[in-house]
């Protein structure tokens, strides 16, 4: 008698707003994908990837598509103005808080050092460098002034995203920091399978990062 196959199944969308992008993140977490689909393991996990980009108001099964998947990923590369805003379209599009877990994925080449957004007054395209954020800057174009962000807390507050929803970037072409970003998502996927179930497993809280307890009767 064939032994049982205990593997879970998840099914996770990658969504972009250019299908490459999408495609590339699969690629780069299973060389063997096809297309904007693969398949990999993930512990104990057999996690399935499609891509779903593009603006969602131009794709009439695109709600369709969310509603089949277990998990989410989104896709961001440069934060210009015309990028924000097809990613707004996205996630304003996603189902509620309570619904479906989702991860924002913030791809980088090797070795990049800065980033791209636009500037708050005139819109011009700008290149940010990481040990700029925080520093007031000039708008080579407008002359104006602002605080550079930093590239994570731009985006966070951009797409108004909740606390729940992590911010991880990484490395176009790199397996481990792709794979590593998908098993944050799973191992949040199965914390909340057995939350849901009424348990939670010690093991599993203890590799999750949360919120120190704090008692407003004490006092240091």
């Amino acid at each position: 008698m064939a032994a049982e196959d205990t593997t879970k199944q998840l099914n996770v969308l990658i969504l972009s707003i250019h299908q490459e992008m999408g495609e590339n993140f699969i690629k780069d977490v299973c060389s063997q994908a096809s297309g904007g689909t693969g398949n990999v393991e993930i512990g104990d996990v057999r996690v399935h990837m499609d891509v779903l980009a593009g603006d969602p108001r131009l794709n009439a099964s695109w709600d369709a598509s969310l509603q089949k998947a277990d998990a989410l990923i989104l896709i961001a590369r440069f934060l210009d103005v015309i990028s924000i805003d097809k990613m707004k379209a996205i996630y304003r599009r996603l189902p509620g808080e309570t619904s479906t877990p989702i991860s924002v994925v913030v791809v980088r080449e090797e070795g990049e050092t800065d980033f791209k957004i636009s500037c708050p007054i005139c819109g011009q395209k700008l290149w940010v460098r990481d040990i700029d954020s925080n520093k007031r800057g000039r708008c080579p174009n407008c002359k104006k002034a602002f605080t550079l962000p930093d590239q994570n807390d731009h985006l966070k507050a951009q797409l108004a995203l909740m606390d729940r929803v992590p911010v991880m970037r990484v490395i176009s072409g790199n397996t481990e920091s792709a794979r590593g970003a998908l098993a944050q998502l799973v191992d949040r996927v199965s914390g909340r399978a057995l939350e849901q179930a009424g348990g939670v497993d010690q093991e599993v809280l203890k590799q999750a990062t949360i919120r120190v307890q704090v008692n407003p009767e004490d006092t240091v």
